[in-house]
């Protein structure tokens, strides 16, 4: 009977501490919810795991591939500070080379300790535990660091604690993995946490009315467009209410179209509204048919909690397409005001950027790569605006001089481009935009490059721009056929153009155009 009781007393113990850990993990989340600027964020994520784990301070180091070293994005107690590392020093060199967690109860033990940060800032580090940070292809991308256990030593659960964290921070590097991509892979986490069948995420058109499936789970593929006057996740939104439903067919405001439509079964369901910082509704997320019975308030408490951090996902998401719209119509008022120039050679750009991205896609360019080569290829002849009319008009042969001022207009492409702030991806624009005359034996302009000095790209659009001015009408000329002009191209293979440049245009302009 003693046993029993010792034993039951253990339980309640073991269920008290998890219970105040997760009141603490849900208390965090509400703290990081707050925040949205990422760069914020990332400190505040920090300093509450490091109280978590009852640490003293704590670092998140960064890769830097280029210089082979690692960067502090944040370290605790060090303000602005910013510390630089070789990819193999210290204890967290250790942990990126063997990709695990090191946990050192006494640094000053370990031959592997790098004590000059210690000197550096006068602090004493004591024990260490530091994890790898890998991103969503499980390429490790940085480690965290944190030092000084309050209680002790850190202990494996910490260990576990931690692994937790990094693969959080997983949702932070944007390499590759879009926003909508990273609330998609939180909402399918959230309902594996929370055992549940199935998950929902919908955006609000206020405009129409309607709410939109982002991704239905097991439906993908699906576009689910509901009326906001209808159903759950349309009272929701409206609303701005959440709701849990212990049985949905004994509700009246449950629409079972979606269910008619697809056959499943929806039990129990637990809607949340998602909404920016200024309380504006951006959709709702949807869990339904938890597998161990209904859903209660702790799961709603903690969706609640989870829904600002998916708002964050969705607000940038939201951002990124708006800005992408933006960019691209400038591109567009670029291009018509080169087309503005000469109304004998519009469309010259776009026609240039058609072939362009259809010669890299035939030789099996990344999307992005494609997407780059599409503004080049627009661009390229930008500075054709500050070219004399009375010489890009001339009907006749030009001049040495006159050709020497054409030839200006590569220069003037480059200087303007530069002075334009592009993104990280599309750094290389001006660059590629501006050599499209550069030929392989040297003797193209502004500046005689040669074979591989030429970037690949400005070959690509080398070919596209002159296989689009051969079959196009000009002041001096009439268009020639396009076998004419493959021709020409095929004489100047390995002296001017580069010959799979020029068959991969052969085999796009055959299946486009033929």
């Amino acid at each position: 009977m003693r046993e029993d009781i010792l034993s039951l007393q253990s339980k309640i113990q073991e269920l008290t501490v998890e219970n105040e850990q997760l009141k603490q993990i849900l208390a965090m989340g509400d703290t990081l919810c707050m925040e949205r600027n990422l760069d914020k964020l990332l400190p505040l994520m920090m300093k509450e795991i490091s109280s978590l784990l009852d640490a003293d301070r704590s670092t998140l180091f960064l890769m830097d591939w280029e210089r082979r070293e690692l960067w502090t994005k944040f370290a605790e107690g060090l303000d602005n500070d910013r510390i630089r590392i070789g990819i193999k020093m210290g204890l967290v060199g250790l942990c990126i080379i063997t990709k695990k967690i090191v946990n050192v109860a006494y640094a000053y033990d370990s031959p592997y300790f790098n004590r000059e940060i210690d000197e550096r800032t006068g602090f004493r580090t004591e024990s260490v535990l530091c994890a790898p940070v890998f991103n969503q292809h499980q390429e490790i991308i940085g480690a965290v660091e944190f030092l000084n256990k309050r209680s002790g030593v850190f202990t494996k659960e910490d260990e576990d604690k931690i692994t937790q964290f990094t693969d959080n921070l997983k949702d932070f590097d944007h390499s590759r993995t879009t926003d909508l991509d990273r609330a998609k892979e939180t909402v399918r986490a959230f309902r594996d946490e929370l055992k549940c069948a199935r998950c929902a995420l919908f955006f609000l058109n206020r405009g129409n009315g309607e709410i939109r499936s982002a991704f239905a789970d097991a439906i993908e593929g699906w576009d689910i467009l509901l009326n906001m006057n209808l159903g759950i996740a349309g009272l929701v939104a409206l609303t701005a209410e959440e709701i849990i439903i212990p049985d949905v067919y004994e509700d009246s405001r449950f629409d079972r179209s979606i269910d008619e439509q697809t056959g499943y079964r929806t039990q129990c369901l637990l809607c949340v509204p998602l909404k920016t910082m200024s309380g504006e509704i951006l959709g709702v997320i949807e869990v339904m048919n938890k597998n161990n019975g209904t859903f209660t308030a702790t799961d709603m408490d903690h969706l609640k909690s989870l829904s600002s951090y998916l708002s964050m996902f969705l607000e940038n998401a939201i951002l990124f397409n708006e800005q992408t719209r933006q960019f691209r119509s400038v591109l567009e008022v670029l291009a018509a005001s080169i087309d503005a120039k000469d109304s004998m050679t519009a469309g010259h750009s776009s026609r240039v950027a058609e072939y362009t991205v259809g010669i890299a896609s035939e030789l099996g360019f990344n999307e992005d790569d494609i997407d780059t080569l599409n503004v080049a290829a627009l661009l390229h002849d930008y500075g054709k605006l500050g070219t004399d009319d009375s010489i890009l008009k001339k009907p006749g042969r030009l001049t040495p001089d006159e050709f020497e001022h054409i030839k200006e207009h590569v220069v003037n492409t480059r200087n303007i481009l530069n002075k334009m702030t592009f993104s990280r991806k599309y750094k290389a624009v001006p660059i590629l935009a501006s050599r499209h005359h550069e030929r392989l034996d040297g003797s193209g302009y502004s500046e005689g490059l040669t074979a591989t000095e030429i970037p690949f790209m400005s070959r690509i659009i080398a070919v596209a721009d002159v296989f689009e001015a051969l079959t196009a009408q000009r002041h001096y000329r009439g268009p020639l056929s396009v076998e004419e002009a493959f021709a020409i191209l095929d004489q100047d293979v390995g002296t001017k153009f580069d010959g799979n440049v020029v068959r991969a245009l052969k085999a796009f302009y055959k299946r486009n155009h033929a």
